[in-house]
């Protein structure tokens, strides 16, 4: 009898320290691949400033998503979000480049730490800052879950 309750306590504690499946089955998470998809996602991210494209959003952003711009109210819901970068067209010529310096996480949330430019035509920079975004798992794809950015320059008086 005591080798018998030895055996199942054993067995209950090697269950319980178990590794958890993936959320997704067929597919192990990978901090690489994932790290590779949201570079490539930074090469495009300013093609949301020239075109009044609905699709970027809904396969870049969750439904949930929420973006916290510097010095303004969080803007809450893709397509509120859609809106805000956007802007009826009058954003058409912003171009900004978009750098990763970390990304960590797992396959519930990933976190990426970068930093930001609106380079303009003399080699300089209209505004420039860092960033966090928060990247999740959502419809098979990873999309920007929370994106928070701060300027480095001063504020402007008002």
């Amino acid at each position: 009898m005591h080798r018998v309750l030895v055996l199942v306590l054993s067995l209950v504690m090697i269950s319980c320290n178990a590794v958890q499946e993936p959320a997704n089955k067929t597919e192990a998470f990978d901090i690489v691949v994932v790290k590779n998809y949201i570079e490539e996602m930074n090469k495009t991210y300013g093609d949301r400033f020239l075109h009044n494209d609905t699709g970027f959003y809904y396969t870049r952003y969750c439904k949930d998503a929420v973006a916290m711009p510097d010095q303004q109210p969080a803007v809450i819901g893709r397509d509120s979000i859609i809106s805000f970068n956007y802007n009826n067209g009058a954003n058409k010529e912003f171009k900004v480049i978009i750098k990763a310096e970390n990304i960590y996480g797992n396959s519930e949330l990933v976190v990426e730490e970068g930093i930001y430019s609106f380079p303009d035509e003399k080699g300089g920079s209209y505004d420039n800052g860092k960033f966090i975004a928060l990247w999740k798992h959502e419809d098979g794809k990873w999309k920007l879950y929370r994106e928070i950015w701060n300027s480095n320059n001063k504020p402007t008086t008002r």
